[in-house]
């Protein structure tokens, strides 16, 4: 859900979070130790209390994001670049 989310907007992950417990009920908490997860795995990246910028999806991230949407022939193309 968060990988999700990432790709299909642009905000700070904060922001993005925030909505997302909003609206699925779920612990801010818990989405923040996923997106950390997801950072530590390196699909995705976001700025910090000095570096602010919005939540971006890594390449790999793009890469699992694709294969999730079923087109996995289209994520091996644009990994192998």
């Amino acid at each position: 859900m968060v990988l999700n989310s990432v790709a299909d907007q642009e905000q700070s992950l904060t922001s993005l979070l925030r909505q997302l417990s909003e609206d699925y009920g779920i612990p801010l908490s818990t989405l923040k130790l996923n997106a950390r997860i997801l950072r530590e795995l390196n699909l995705i990246g976001y700025g910090s209390i000095r570096d602010k910028r919005a939540a971006q999806l890594e390449n790999l991230g793009s890469f699992v994001v694709k294969l999730l949407m079923d087109d996995p022939w289209r994520a091996m193309v644009q990994f192998a670049d």
